[in-house]
C-alpha cells in the first residue's frame, strides 16, 4: 500500500504504466480472483501478463476491467497522477491545471476527474454522532432574486458538521437541496446524521421545526452566524475552495464537487492513506462513461 503526499515519492513508487495496472491486480485480487461472469474462484494467466482467464467460462479479464479505470483512454500512469493530485493536493485541482499539467484534452482530465469525484462520495454508513451543528446555504454569484431564503438562479446546499469537545470540526457532510422545505432538509438528517446518537443544533428556520419529532435537536436564534462558529467557518471554506479553484459550478455537477470537498475535509488527518483508499474504491466501483454525466 501507498503512503504519502510527497509528489516525488510518489514519481518514484508509480514510474510506468505497469507500476500503476500491478497494483490494481493486488487490490482488485489480492484477496483471490472471482470470475466477474460467473463466479468462479478458478484462473489461468490470460494472454497479457495483467489479465486473469476463468478456468470454467473462459472469460478473460483486465486489471482494469469493470472498475472506474475500464476503457481509460490515455495512459494509466496519467490517470493515476490525476487521482493522486485530486484527493492529496490540499485543494484539489481543476481540468484546466490538469490538462496543462499532464498535457491532456480539458475535456478528458474533466470526465476522468468526474469518476474520481463518484469514488468520492459518502459510503453512508457512518453517519454523524454527538453535538451536530446544520445550517443551510446558497451558493453562486450576485442573483437580486435570491434575496432572503428565495433561490433565484443559486444553488441550495444543505451542510452538517460534528463539533467535538475540543471546540474543533469533526466530520461534515454537504447535501445538494432543491428549496429550504423540511422535506429537502430531512435529506442530510436521514443520510448522514445518527437518530440514535447525535444532538443536533439548528438556527430557527421554520423547515427544522417537523424534524424534531426525529431527532434530538436545539433550535437557537443563529444570530448572524456568532452562534455557530464552526458551521460558519466551514461555510467559508467551502465558498472560498469553489471560487479559488474552479470559479463556478452547475446545479448538475454540484453534488459531485461537495464529494470532492468532504472527501479530503474528513480525511485531513488520514492524508497518507486517502490515496490508497479512493484506488480501492475506484477499482470496486463500476465503470462509468462520459454519457452518464452530459445526459
Amino acid at each position: 500500500m501507498f503512503k504519502g503526499m510527497n509528489i516525488i515519492e510518489f514519481g518514484k513508487r508509480f514510474q510506468t504504466n505497469a507500476d500503476c495496472l500491478q497494483y490494481l491486480m493486488d487490490i482488485k485480487w489480492g484477496e483471490g480472483f472471482k470470475c466477474s461472469k460467473c463466479g468462479s474462484l478458478k484462473y489461468w494467466k490470460g494472454k497479457q501478463w495483467n489479465n486473469l482467464r476463468c478456468q470454467d467460462c473462459g472469460y478473460e479479464e483486465s486489471a482494469t476491467a469493470g472498475t472506474l479505470f475500464h476503457k481509460v483512454k490515455f495512459p494509466l500512469l496519467k490517470a493515476f497522477h490525476i487521482c493522486y493530485r485530486v484527493c492529496v493536493s490540499k485543494k484539489g485541482m481543476s481540468s484546466c491545471e490538469l490538462s496543462r499539467e499532464l498535457t491532456l484534452r480539458q475535456k478528458t482530465c474533466w470526465s476522468f476527474k468526474r469518476k474520481i469525484q463518484e469514488a468520492m462520495k459518502s459510503s453512508e454508513k457512518h453517519p454523524l454522532t454527538g453535538s451536530v451543528d446544520v445550517d443551510e446555504i446558497a451558493i453562486g454569484g450576485l442573483d437580486e432574486r435570491s434575496q432572503g431564503r428565495s433561490k433565484g438562479n443559486k444553488k441550495l446546499v444543505c451542510l452538517a458538521v460534528e463539533i467535538r469537545k475540543d471546540g474543533q470540526m469533526g466530520r461534515a457532510y454537504g447535501t445538494v437541496i432543491n428549496d429550504y422545505s423540511s422535506v429537502e432538509l430531512k435529506k442530510i438528517f436521514d443520510t448522514h446524521i445518527s437518530k440514535e446518537k447525535a444532538q443536533v443544533r439548528t438556527d430557527e428556520w421554520t423547515g427544522y421545526a417537523p424534524l424534531k419529532s426525529e431527532y434530538a435537536m436545539e433550535r437557537i436564534k443563529s444570530d448572524k452566524g456568532k452562534n455557530f462558529p464552526e458551521m460558519h467557518n466551514l461555510i467559508m471554506n467551502l465558498k472560498s475552495w469553489l471560487r479559488g479553484i474552479y470559479h463556478k459550478c452547475s446545479q448538475k455537477h454540484m453534488q459531485a464537487y461537495l464529494n470532492e470537498f468532504f472527501y479530503r475535509f474528513n480525511r485531513r488527518a488520514f492524508g497518507k492513506s486517502s490515496f490508497h483508499k479512493l484506488i480501492v474504491t475506484m477499482v470496486r466501483t463500476k465503470p462509468l462513461f462520459i454519457k452518464t454525466f452530459t445526459t
